[in-house]
């Protein structure tokens, strides 16, 4: 069976824009030209690609193989060109990353700005999110690696590289909590917190630490932002609940405090750097994920 690139562009162009008409505009083709190449698709595979609604279309489950083959078909011929590339010495590449809020400032200090200075002909692609967005990415192949925090264990992910990353409390340093060598979350009652929204993997294990230990923090700022959380504590308006390694500027200049947190549930936190499994990485990420797993202080327990 012989799929031509056009018709898989056309494909992939209505899947991610869930309607023909967008397809079409987004290609510079009439939407006729489109459809009928979608119909002698449907066709030629003697199955229904694309189910149809009111809301648009949205592949079936026969299309989201199709979809997956399309999109494994020109990583491969991007590995190919990375892999003569590097065959010519020329080190040429493009690495998409996702990753948590909590990790940016350990990726770019510690992984991207060395790696990016070693690797002139390589480009790199940051996105972060919530841990459910990031491994949605990562399974999309919208990415090609990841660093998450309490992940939940996926069958098509592969974990290269993790570490504990132990929860604490972090405060500013004249709180009531500083002074403490450890908090028991029975202390943890009523405290004015900043947390994570839901979609995060932290802010679960914090809701389940409320309702193992039966405490209830009052909630004052929920954010994405740890930038944003952080300025909540450093202004002394309460606390929050992160692994040391997402506020390591702060406790490294003594404007804030990590205290641990008394409970089994902060051992299950593991810090991994994540791809999807079957996956080739090209030359640059397959660097890339050396680099991190040996660089990053959130993956090393040194």
């Amino acid at each position: 069976m012989s799929l031509d690139d056009r018709t898989l562009r056309y494909y992939g162009a209505v899947c991610e824009t869930g309607s023909i008409r967008s397809a079409a505009e987004q290609l510079g083709l009439a939407p006729s030209a489109v459809s009928r190449t979608i119909a002698a698709l449907e066709r030629r595979l003697q199955t229904t690609l694309l189910e149809r609604s009111a809301r648009g279309v949205r592949p079936t489950e026969a299309g989201e193989l199709l979809l997956r083959f399309a999109k494994d078909r020109a990583h491969l011929e991007e590995l190919l060109t990375e892999n003569l590339d590097e065959h010519r010495g020329l080190r040429r590449g493009r690495v998409r990353v996702a990753a948590g809020e909590g990790f940016i400032d350990d990726l770019v200090e510690h992984g991207l700005n060395s790696f990016l200075a070693d690797y002139p002909g390589v480009s790199v692609e940051l996105s972060t999110g919530g841990t459910d967005e990031i491994r949605d990415l990562l399974l999309a192949d919208e990415v090609d690696l990841a660093l998450a925090l309490h992940t939940t264990p996926h069958r098509e992910l592969t974990v290269v590289r993790q570490a504990p990353q132990p929860l604490h409390v972090i405060c500013a340093p004249d709180h009531p909590l500083a002074g403490l060598d450890e908090v028991a979350p029975q202390r943890l009652a009523d405290e004015p917190a900043t947390v994570l929204p839901a979609r995060f993997g932290l802010r679960a294990l914090t809701d389940q630490i409320q309702r193992t230990h039966g405490v209830l923090l009052d909630i004052r700022l929920v954010s994405n932002s740890i930038h944003a959380m952080t300025g909540f504590v450093l202004a002394g308006l309460g606390i929050t609940l992160l692994p040391r390694f997402a506020v390591g500027r702060h406790l490294a200049g003594r404007r804030l405090r990590a205290i641990p947190l008394a409970v089994a549930e902060r051992d299950r936190v593991r810090a991994q750097l994540l791809t999807r499994a079957g996956r080739t990485p090209s030359f640059a990420a397959a660097r890339l994920l050396e680099h991190c797993s040996e660089q990053l202080d959130s993956l090393n327990t040194r």
